[in-house]
């Protein structure tokens, strides 16, 4: 697990699913990177972008499959471990159906770049909570 994934995540309390867990299995065979997480009852995608000029990559198929669950769910993008953005199904139906996240035909990636909306900005756990309405 990538360095500020792990810190963000410990930061806001979430964890892997578990070995023994129900979901575990079927979690494995859709989701081979350890950035799927949960946070309560919530699916919590984090990605991070290392480069001067942030930008991310998040897989259409991910997106389709999150949709058809009756779960909530969020995306977070970090630009470090503390860092970063998160949207709600909502907003990320939103920016794809507006166009602000252009799918990829070579790689069926969704290629999201600044700028991002303040309102889904954080720096700290407590203003991560805030936005996804959460107690902390």
């Amino acid at each position: 697990m990538d360095k500020e994934v792990r810190e963000f995540v410990e930061s806001i309390g979430a964890h892997e699913p578990r070995e023994g867990d129900a979901v575990y299995a079927r979690f494995r065979q859709f989701f081979k990177r350890s950035n799927y997480f949960f946070l309560n009852d919530c699916l919590i995608i984090v990605k991070v972008s290392r480069t001067e000029k942030p930008f991310w990559g998040v897989g259409k198929k991910y997106i389709d499959l999150l949709n058809k669950l009756s779960s909530p769910y969020y995306l977070v993008l970090l630009t470090s471990g503390r860092d970063g953005w998160v949207f709600d199904k909502h907003d990320i139906l939103h920016n794809i159906d507006m166009g602000y996240w252009k799918l990829s035909s070579k790689d069926e990636n969704y290629k999201i770049n600044p700028p991002l909306k303040d309102r889904n900005s954080f720096t700290s756990p407590k203003r991560f909570f805030e936005i996804i309405r959460m107690p902390s």
